[in-house]
């Protein structure tokens, strides 16, 4: 939840990839508890950065975190810079995540582990470098805390399913035309589908256009087009939607274009 004074929990850049996304800048606000299907890691850039699991745990300080999905968590970090790098759970580079840290709790990644990560995040970051390197710089770091190498495959039919889903996001969508676009029943494609993901299907659609509307309005579109064209009914179901499953409104963060890649005004 934004800082009821100042509306903004946050300034920086935000980056979305297939499978993946990047959260870099500065932390203003604390995010109150909210759990989403992606793994977390959280990067200190280089302070340490907190999170606690329930309202009556400690806060716990890490310099950086991996957060499984679907983990309810609340993360605090005031007027420190941090990255935030969400990997969907069904990917590659989510196998390995999950291989090596589980589903369980949030666990610490060792200091001398993450340093030279948090010092590349940080000076791609400073230097103000583009959208697509700043990008190879965070997948190199799920990368390496992946283990390099899958723990396991998804099942090909929801790896399908979930292609079909991200070329409708703009669309209503049933589970029963997802189930025969991979040649399944509902109640066979209802269960392999939770097997595979940890996550229901109407959960994982709301998750995905969740994700398409952010990369649209960060993007420049409006919130409340982005909020239409990934099938929510107005901009502040996108809002509430946003708070549950991040902590935060869209609106509460700002944008941080460098100035080498703003566009040129006559």
């Amino acid at each position: 939840m934004p800082n009821k004074c100042m509306e903004i929990a946050g300034i920086g850049r935000v980056i979305f990839w297939a499978g993946g996304s990047l959260w870099i800048g500065q932390a203003i606000a604390p995010i109150q508890f909210h759990s989403h299907h992606a793994i977390q890691i959280c990067v200190g850039l280089p302070a340490p950065v907190q999170f606690r699991a329930n309202d009556t745990a400690a806060w716990e300080a890490h310099s950086a975190a991996v957060i499984p999905p679907d983990l309810t968590h609340a993360f605090q970090a005031p007027g420190r810079m941090v990255a935030h790098l969400f990997c969907e759970p069904e990917s590659v580079l989510g196998r390995g995540l999950l291989a090596r840290f589980g589903r369980a709790r949030i666990v610490g990644v060792p200091p001398e582990e993450v340093a030279p990560h948090a010092k590349a995040l940080r000076l791609a970051y400073d230097d103000g470098i583009a959208d697509e390197e700043l990008e190879d710089v965070a997948l190199d770091v799920l990368y390496a805390l992946s283990g390099g190498a899958p723990a396991g495959l998804v099942d090909q039919r929801v790896i399908r399913a979930t292609t079909f889903i991200a070329a409708r996001l703009a669309e209503p969508l049933t589970l029963e035309e997802v189930a025969d676009s991979v040649g399944l029943s509902a109640g066979r494609f209802r269960h392999l589908f939770v097997e595979e993901t940890g996550i229901p299907f109407r959960a994982y659609l709301l998750w995905i256009r969740l994700n398409r509307a952010l990369e649209l309005g960060f993007g420049g579109t409006s919130w409340t087009d982005a909020a239409h064209a990934t099938s929510f009914a107005d901009s502040a179901h996108l809002s509430r939607t946003a708070r549950r499953m991040y902590g935060i409104a869209p609106s509460s963060l700002r944008h941080d274009v460098p100035l080498a890649l703003r566009p040129m005004t006559a």
